[in-house]
């Protein structure tokens, strides 16, 4: 179990401060992709568009990503690449993280 601090407790949090909450990043190999465009479908962020045919992560504010593997779990190219995790400091500190595995299959 992880540790919060007093100050931890009490403080208030600021959801859009790139201090404070850093969104998680997947990038693409648009070799394999084929651009069917499912990734972006499916996110439940929304951190996904299309450009050209081509999957994009939305650049930052708009980013919501939350690493949940979905878009990696339904690329039937394995064009996804889950690259980096959801992290929180402060009130939402990640406790722990566990490798990176997709979701329902």
């Amino acid at each position: 179990m992880g540790y919060m601090s007093l100050l931890e407790r009490f403080r208030i949090p600021t959801y859009d401060d790139p201090k404070e909450i850093c969104m998680a990043e997947v990038a693409f190999d648009h070799e394999r992709c084929d651009g069917c465009g499912m990734c972006a479908k499916v996110c439940p962020a929304d951190s996904i568009h299309m450009e050209a045919k081509r999957p994009r992560m939305r650049p930052n504010p708009d980013n919501q990503c939350i690493f949940c593997g979905c878009c990696s779990a339904i690329c039937t190219k394995d064009a996804v690449i889950m690259k980096k995790p959801f992290s929180a400091t402060w009130f939402y500190k990640t406790i722990e993280h566990g490798e990176p595995k997709p979701p329902r299959l």
